[in-house]
């Protein structure tokens, strides 16, 4: 696991040239402080001396007190999103023309550029959606910007809040060393009745990684999402499906079937359903522990949200 970044440095700076962009974070909920650092030395005052280029006359520069954070609310887990809250502690609105996040854990900048306004005394969470992690060992280095609607610029390394930096990208991350190190898990084509009329049917794909034959690892358990719950051979509700698969490099994959039971049929939570199709896969790997969270296909997860409320109303 990668260390917790350390506090912010927020500076806010303004001049006649406006600052390119591209800083990014990556992940969650907080409050932190910000310091901010004096602004740019300003240019050469604009003269009437003939034969020399004189700069244009610059703009005061202004202090931006802004408290910058990643946090990755419970809602953006399953799209992968994650949030930049920005909370302005000035006495002005603050105007957002865009924001930029980048972080050494992901292998792209997040950018937003839409205005966003922001009451003194308020905060307002800028979703952006993550790219692929890198999945690097280390500290994560990383730093937000805004660039604001009249020209200044504030940037900083935001606060984690939550304490959720380290572990953002640990759910691609721990999957990806899982295919590698172990097996590739895949879901495949499901039997999803769209009547309700029975249990749907999920298939997870286990594809040992090539080699002569060493154990791996294992699947242990197959656990029950929020919404979804494994069943037994007489139809009884189980918190976790066993599987006990062995491992094998080399081996031909496996096919695991998990069938599936509403775990409850309030409309509400279907309706507002966030993490309900995220399978939590209890395996090992070399030994040791580790919990993969799997979500199904977009097209398989609304495929089981439809049987959900079918299969409840029958």
């Amino acid at each position: 696991m990668r260390r917790r970044a350390s506090g912010p440095r927020t500076r806010a700076a303004r001049s006649s040239v406006r600052v390119a962009l591209s800083v990014v974070l990556c992940a969650v909920l907080g409050v932190a402080g910000c310091a901010t650092a004096p602004a740019e030395p300003d240019p050469v005052p604009e003269s009437a001396a003939p034969g020399t280029a004189v700069p244009e006359t610059p703009v005061p520069a202004a202090t931006v007190p802004v408290l910058l954070e990643i946090v990755q609310l419970r809602g953006d887990v399953a799209g992968g999103f994650v949030e930049l809250r920005v909370t302005n502690e000035g006495t002005d609105e603050l105007v957002i023309d865009r924001a930029a996040y980048d972080s050494s854990a992901w292998s792209t900048p997040m950018t937003r550029v839409d205005e966003a306004r922001i009451p003194a005394g308020a905060r307002r969470n800028l979703r952006l959606l993550l790219p692929e992690p890198t999945c690097e060992a280390g500290p994560v280095e990383h730093r937000a910007t805004l660039e604001l609607a009249d020209g200044s610029v504030v940037e900083g390394e935001p606060q984690d809040p939550l304490g959720q930096l380290d572990a953002l990208d640990d759910r691609v991350c721990d999957v990806r060393a899982f295919a590698r190190d172990v097996a590739r898990l895949a879901w495949l084509a499901p039997d999803i009745p769209a009547d309700g009329s029975r249990e749907a049917l999920l298939r997870l794909e286990v594809s040992p990684a090539p080699g002569a034959g060493e154990r791996l690892g294992s699947i242990d358990e197959v656990a029950a999402t929020v919404l979804l719950t494994p069943t037994d051979a007489e139809g009884g509700r189980l918190e976790a499906q066993p599987v006990a698969l062995e491992i094998v490099a080399g081996a031909a994959p496996t096919v695991i079937e998990v069938p599936l039971a509403p775990g409850r049929c309030d409309l509400h939570a279907v309706a507002e359903d966030k993490q309900g199709t995220i399978f939590r896969i209890r395996a090992t790997a070399a030994g040791e522990p580790v919990d993969l969270l799997v979500p199904v296909p977009d097209e398989q997860r609304d495929a089981l949200l439809g049987w959900v409320v079918a299969r409840c109303a029958g």
